[in-house]
């Protein structure tokens, strides 16, 4: 059980509703119906996984979201992006997180469950190549090794995906650094 249990609507005070009501649009617009690609609201309707942690907090919450979004808008290849987030749950072993989005990712034909898996790891899939490996090269680097990003890795990512892309990456690299410390924080357990 989370540290943070899931709390039904009715139980949440009126700004924490509001968080509520926000994220249930936005799970239904982006991941489909709850249990679809992974599931993210318990039998309750309580939001499960790292939601609560958003719930918690209404202000951080909304800022959050829409930081999230920001960075959603700048182009970063799918495979790329997806490549780095679930490197970084694997690296953080945020359970939750490689759980739902190594499922939404191999459901979606954005990675194979084999180089899901890897990625879950904390290794680098021997599929990965072009941009997709350089993305992981930089994310790895910049999880494990104190100081600056080599200028070698820079120059590979430049070249692969463009400076935008490169900030993207680091800026998604980043929230979801943060999204994968507060799921460990919380203990968030593998939705069943």
């Amino acid at each position: 059980m989370s540290r943070i249990p899931p709390t039904p609507r009715d139980e949440l005070d009126a700004e924490q509703q509001k968080v509520h009501d926000h994220f249930a649009a936005f799970t239904s617009r982006a991941y489909g119906a709850n249990g679809e690609t992974f599931t993210y609201q318990d039998e309750r309707g309580a939001f499960i996984g790292g939601f609560p942690l958003y719930v918690q907090h209404p202000r951080i919450a909304f800022a959050h979201n829409q930081l999230a979004v920001a960075i959603s808008r700048i182009a970063i290849p799918e495979r790329v992006r997806n490549i780095v987030t679930l490197a970084v749950a694997g690296r953080f072993q945020a359970a939750s997180e490689m759980s739902s989005q190594g499922k939404r990712y191999a459901k979606k034909g954005i990675l194979t469950a084999e180089e899901a898996h890897t990625l879950m790891t904390g290794n680098k899939p021997g599929s990965l190549a072009g941009a997709c490996s350089v993305a992981y090269d930089v994310t790895a680097h910049l999880l494990s090794t104190p100081g600056p990003l080599p200028d070698d890795l820079w120059d590979a990512c430049i070249q692969a995906v463009g400076e935008d892309a490169f900030f993207g990456l680091l800026h998604a690299l980043a929230f979801y650094v943060w999204l994968c410390v507060g799921v460990n924080a919380l203990d968030v357990p593998v939705p069943t």
